[in-house]
């Protein structure tokens, strides 16, 4: 555990030090005087527990503990009282205070306490974890699995019909899909941070997203607002980010709910980064009709054939404004600027010799028809139109992002088999050369360097749930020989997989 000491007493203070650094394994990570300074540092360093005195100069450790409760700091605390103060240490129950102690302190009392509030810790992490694979199975599994797992889920839960669950729905940006575990640990990290009980956050998919759920909530009417003001605003900082919002009673139908938010979710392209989309906003918003600008491509063709680079410019905000800027439906936004934006560019392919025959527009429309919000599909018709614009000699500023985001996808997908540059490459539609040196250029290693250190980042992750042997780690992240698994491990991470398993599993 990390431990904070807050306590006035010099021998008081030394002595716990002593004993937590003589008879356990526990990291004090700060001490401080009094309740003003454990204060500061409680906010800033986020320890697993926190032993304070009560009577201390500048600030009490009840004010302290007050401050922070109120403020949705979760941490163990353990209480250092007198037997005069024993009856005032007792306010200390509605702070949730773990434990008492009684001075003068004895060692082997002290020891058994930490060794309860660190077992405490370690009970709530599993239970967390186990439910939230159990919720997983059931999202993702068969229905005679989930008919079988329903049962445990809701005797894990202990939930029946009555019991409202909340169900929040998030998805980062397209072109930020590797922030999803970031996305994810900041979740927990700011929920737990609001003292927040009963949560799971579950991941579905890339292209899905994370699911949030929310137990016994009804009561909690202002839950929707505090998750949009506290978590969706930080993990906005990661990446822009989506969120669809439901409620249900019970476990039953979950599944379903979790397809319905889904279909919220193909929303989020008509609202800005952040809006929680639910039943409610969506009712009375309609969608207008848009027709595609015919005349407009026509002439954008015209001045590109011309080299007009201002008229080029002044025709594509034209676009931008009446269909992307536009109320249409997403999808059919989506489909006008691909057909624009495809137009343009077999234009310029028949205009521009040396242009390499990898026919890069596919990855610049395939980015497009994928994209989540309208700045998103902004921002990749910008690059074509400026592209154009400046009458560049190739495309390959626009192609080459493009190929290397779809061949992470592929990397992705796929890295739990053999793949090859050769296999890689003809999925592009290219050489392995002219892959090979487009992806280095543009990643900065070289893609078998880069397929192994992806493969190690999820062994890394499997490793550290501590379910699984070793072997079958290897083998899950596309390493059929351990021993060749247990060297590139080492050499990428500077310890054996054995060594990082014990190292994570004794967090």
């Amino acid at each position: 555990m990390r431990i904070i000491v807050v306590e006035d007493e010099p021998n008081t203070r030394e002595g716990l030090i002593g004993i937590i650094n003589r008879y356990t394994e526990h990291e004090i990570i700060y001490t401080a005087v009094n309740g003003k300074e454990g204060l500061e540092n409680i906010r800033s360093l986020k320890p697993d527990l926190v032993v304070t005195d009560i009577r201390m100069p500048v600030m009490d450790g009840l004010t302290m503990l007050q401050t922070l409760h109120d403020e949705g700091e979760e941490f163990q605390s353990l209480l250092l009282t007198g037997y005069s103060e024993f009856e005032y240490a007792r306010k200390a129950l509605k702070l949730n205070v773990t434990e008492y102690i009684l001075k003068p302190l004895d060692i082997e009392e002290f020891l058994k306490i930490l060794k309860r509030v660190e077992n405490k810790i370690e009970k709530t992490k599993i239970e967390r974890v186990s439910t939230s694979q159990l919720l997983w199975s059931y999202l993702t599994g068969t229905e005679d699995e989930k008919h079988k797992i329903l049962p445990v889920i809701e005797e894990s839960l202990q939930v029946n019909k009555k019991v409202q669950i909340s169900l929040f729905l998030v998805k980062g940006s397209s072109v930020a899909r590797e922030s999803t575990t970031e996305m994810m640990e900041e979740t927990n990290s700011v929920l737990d941070a609001m003292c927040m009980e009963n949560y799971y956050v579950i991941f579905l998919s890339q292209d899905v997203g994370f699911l949030v759920i929310v137990l016994d909530t009804e009561r909690n009417r202002s839950l929707k607002r505090i998750f949009q003001m506290r978590v969706l605003e930080k993990i906005g900082k990661i990446s822009e980010c989506f969120c669809s919002y439901t409620t249900i009673y019970g476990v039953t139908g979950l599944d379903e709910k979790v397809q319905d938010l889904k279909e919220l979710m193909r929303h989020a392209f008509s609202f800005p980064s952040g809006t929680i989309l639910d039943e409610e906003l969506l009712a009375g918003f309609q969608y207008e009709n848009i027709e595609y600008p015919d005349s407009l491509e026509r002439a954008v063709c015209r001045e590109v054939r011309s080299g007009k680079a201002e008229r080029i410019q002044e025709l594509g905000e034209q676009f931008k404004k009446g269909v992307i800027q536009s109320k249409g439906h997403p999808e059919c936004i989506r489909e006008f600027t691909v057909r624009f934006t495809a137009g343009l560019l077999r234009v310029v392919n028949e205009l521009k010799e040396n242009l390499e025959k990898d026919n890069g527009i596919q990855y610049i429309v395939g980015n497009m028809a994928k994209s989540n919000s309208r700045e998103e599909l902004e921002h990749q018709f910008d690059k074509v139109m400026k592209t154009l614009s400046l009458n560049e000699d190739d495309l390959s500023g626009l192609t080459e992002n493009g190929m290397i985001l779809n061949v992470i996808t592929f990397i992705r997908e796929n890295y739990a088999r053999d793949i090859t540059l050769s296999e890689t490459a003809a999925m592009c539609g290219v050489t392995p050369e002219y892959l090979s040196k487009i992806f280095y250029r543009e990643m900065n290693v070289n893609f078998v360097a880069f397929l192994q250190n992806f493969r190690i980042s999820m062994a890394k992750r499997l490793l550290s749930l501590g379910k699984c042997k070793i072997g079958e780690v290897s083998e899950a992240v596309g390493f059929h020989d351990q021993k060749y698994f247990v060297k590139v491990f080492k050499k990428i991470c500077g310890v054996t997989p054995s060594d990082y398993k014990k190292e994570m599993n004794s967090q």
